[in-house]
């Protein structure tokens, strides 16, 4: 990003997935390396010779390693969606500690849950650790030498007070959790460049800041909330994931919709609320049954009409049933957006963002099911925007990204609008008869 607020260069490439003996895995040292490369490839397309004056690093919320004294990796990450910590969860949420105090139900998901698999079956590592520091946060830690935790991945791993904003002590240690670094809140400066690929291209000097950043959905909604404050998120790609904040939380139950934690902005009061589930994997079923998805998506009206059926994933009406998953998943996001309105959540314009938000009629159905309209941003990456003001803040640059910004908005089809809130009530009622695994997959 440049001065005036303007992404002049972006690139998206795989994450480098490998396994372990169980099942996938990240291996952090690959990942570094090529974080590295990129940041040297943008900066010799753009950078125009001058270094980088500041560094801030988003990304998934629950992955993290071990590392030793020097700070090097004992192992690979394991990933969010792996299910070898299922049975440490349930003992997890059996126990006196659970509390909703955390924001969220204990689950495999959780970095909670995978500490206690981690110090059960590999106590070796646990003990060798100088510390666990997030996988988003690592690119950081590496840089400055300074071992931390952004604010915003503290409150995902299931063990963080996320209204006083503080550990819980008494869930840590059912967690076995390992020694863990301070915590910095989004924005907070960790130091500046110390050595490395960056200083050794010229992308970077000792004097190149490197700041805090955090969870991408949160990130991704403090650029957003630069233009409109009241703004709540959709968005939608591989998870579909929507988000609000509120000054109220509820402390005496979970909600089996919802989760909660610390948002960027966390001052008075202010409270994330999120919602998660499974957006591509329905979609991705009907792919490899034949169905043209991206065809379907970029068609500028979505085909056929209202249903609120049960979607069928073998059917010789392809077209319609795909219209049924999204119609069902679409109608989740509603509920989901409901109940961040029980919780104290304003009802402000709603706005997308993610891959699936480039089609125009996928918009136009979730209007109308909405029963309002949905604006999208042209800049389709808030999550490294908002990363890349978060840098530019500890920087003290005044940055106003909203300049050659543009906003469209997708208006709701008034006769279908009126056919989903005939019938919301009745999809409600099916969503909530879901068996408890069910509605946990929906609030991971």
């Amino acid at each position: 990003m440049d001065r005036s607020g303007r992404a002049i260069w972006t690139r998206a490439v795989p994450t480098p997935r490998g396994s372990d003996a169980i099942g996938g895995a990240t291996d952090p040292q690959a990942l570094f390396a090529l974080i590295e490369d990129m940041i040297i490839e943008g900066w010799q397309a753009v950078g125009k010779g001058k270094p980088l004056t500041a560094i801030a690093t988003t990304g998934v919320g629950e992955d993290g390693i071990y590392v030793d004294g020097n700070l090097k990796p004992l192992g690979p990450a394991i990933p969010w969606f792996d299910r070898r910590a299922t049975e440490q969860a349930a003992f997890i949420r059996s126990t006196a500690a659970a509390t909703p105090r955390a924001g969220i139900a204990m689950d495999h998901t959780r970095t909670g849950a995978k500490w206690l698999w981690m110090r059960q079956e590999h106590p070796e590592v646990v003990l060798a650790a100088r510390c666990w520091v997030a996988l988003t946060d690592h690119p950081s830690v590496i840089w400055t030498r300074r071992p931390f935790m952004s604010e915003t991945l503290a409150s995902r791993t299931g063990c963080y007070d996320v209204g006083a904003r503080t550990w819980l002590p008494r869930l840590l240690e059912t967690c076995g959790a390992p020694p863990l670094p301070e915590i910095l809140r989004a924005g907070e400066i960790v130091g500046t460049v110390s050595f490395g690929s960056l200083i050794e291209s010229g992308a970077a000097t000792i004097h190149t800041i490197v700041a805090a950043g955090g969870h991408d959905h949160p990130i991704a909604a403090s650029a957003i909330q630069r233009i409109d404050p009241m703004a709540r998120i959709d968005s939608i790609g591989t998870a579909n994931v929507v988000y609000a904040e509120t000054r109220s939380f509820p402390l005496d139950h979970f909600d089996p919709f919802l989760s909660f934690m610390v948002p960027v902005r966390a001052t008075d009061g202010i409270i994330a609320c999120l919602g998660v589930f499974e957006f591509s994997s329905a979609v991705q079923a009907l792919q490899a049954d034949g169905v043209d998805v991206r065809a379907f998506l970029n068609l500028p009206r979505m085909p056929g009409k209202p249903s609120l059926a049960k979607p069928l994933l073998k059917t010789t009406e392809l077209t319609r049933n795909l219209r049924s998953v999204l119609e069902g998943e679409s109608l989740t996001a509603r509920q989901m957006f409901d109940n961040m309105n029980a919780v104290g959540v304003e009802d402000g314009p709603i706005y997308a963002t993610g891959g699936w938000s480039r089609s125009r009629s996928l918009l136009e159905l979730r209007a109308s099911i909405y029963g309002k309209p949905i604006r999208v941003l042209s800049e389709q990456e808030p999550a490294v925007i908002g990363a890349a003001l978060l840098a530019a803040g500890a920087a003290d640059e005044l940055i106003d990204f909203s300049q050659g910004i543009t906003i469209e908005t997708i208006d709701p089809d008034a006769n279908w609008a009126t056919f989903y809130q005939e019938h919301y009530q009745d999809f409600c009622k099916q969503l909530q008869a879901l068996d408890r695994p069910g509605r946990e997959r929906l609030s991971n």
